[in-house]
Order: structure tokens, then C-alpha cells, then sequence
């Protein structure tokens, strides 16, 4: 009887600590980095030319007039309809070629599209960066994507990348 009631005792314990560590405030609040989609199988043309900065959830994407540009890239599985959006902020300048993002559709089997080619791109008062709104054309799965600076030896700091609703993490 006595091993039975210490026993009992035991799990009770062990069950109200962990409730009470899962109650903890530090335990409550998630990291922004965990609402989303968590990139996968990620890369770059050149790993001295971009930086991942997965505490504020930025990628820096610095150009090379020498290479014709450089850009980080990921394979993901979203599901896109015509009329979707893709939305990101960025630190940069609008212009040239960036700041963009690259979708490839279906396994490259059709046609990619470029956030640049057809979105809005607006710079914040300040002139030191701004969002960019764009419409996707096509129907399909996004198998990969790309962060673009192709333009100059600047760079641009891309975050809060949006493609149809899914909020990818980097």
C-alpha cells in the first residue's frame, strides 16, 4: 500500500511540475520564427555573398557586378492559384533588378516568375528600404524560390516573406 501511494504521490508531482513548466512565461510566448513555414534546403551562389540572420529573420543578399549578381535560394511546396500574392519588406533601393524574388513553378516545368517583372515596389519615405506587393500569374505549386541583387555591388536585406498566405522562416 505504502509503494502504491508513493508511487501515486510520484506522478502526481511529475505531472503538476510539468504543467507548471509549460505554464511558465518563458514557455508561453513562442519566437516570431515559429508562425510560418520553417525554409528548407536552402542555398546561395555564393556563401561570402549572403548572410542568414535567422534571430531577426533577415537574408542579406549582397551583389557582384563580377558574377552578374548573387542569391539565396530554398525548395519549399506551396500551393499557388492565380491572383495569389507574394509580399516581403526589404533594406534597399528599387531598381534595376532588385529587389527580387524568383518563383519556380512546378519543378521548372513551366515558366518561373520574378517579382520584379510585374510588382509594385515601394520605397518607405525615408528612402531606405520598403515592400514589395506582387500577383502571382499562373496556378501551380512553388517548388523553390530565390532572393535576388543582381543590379550592382550593393545589397539588399530581405524579411517578412509572404508567398499566398504562407510566411516563410529563414
Amino acid at each position: 500500500m505504502i509503494k502504491r501511494a508513493t508511487a501515486c504521490l510520484a506522478t502526481t508531482v511529475v505531472i503538476v511540475l510539468g504543467l507548471a513548466v509549460v505554464d511558465s512565461p518563458a514557455q508561453a510566448a513562442p519566437k516570431a520564427s515559429s508562425n510560418g513555414v520553417n525554409a528548407k534546403s536552402c542555398g546561395s551562389s555564393d556563401p561570402n555573398d549572403v548572410q542568414v540572420n535567422k534571430k531577426t529573420d533577415t537574408v542579406t543578399v549582397i551583389g557582384d557586378t563580377s558574377t552578374a549578381g548573387n542569391n539565396f535560394y530554398c525548395y519549399t511546396d506551396i500551393s499557388v492559384v492565380a491572383g495569389d500574392t507574394v509580399t516581403f519588406d526589404f533594406v534597399g533601393t528599387c531598381g534595376g533588378g532588385a529587389p527580387r524574388v524568383y518563383l519556380q513553378l512546378d519543378d521548372n516545368n513551366s515558366a518561373g516568375e520574378n517579382t520584379f517583372d510585374a510588382g509594385a515596389c515601394t520605397m518607405n519615405a525615408d528612402g531606405t528600404g520598403g515592400s514589395v506587393t506582387y500577383t502571382i500569374q499562373k496556378s501551380g505549386t512553388v517548388t523553390a524560390f530565390a532572393m535576388i541583387h543582381d543590379r550592382d555591388n550593393g545589397q539588399t536585406t530581405y524579411r517578412n516573406l509572404v508567398i499566398a498566405g504562407t510566411r516563410i522562416n529563414f
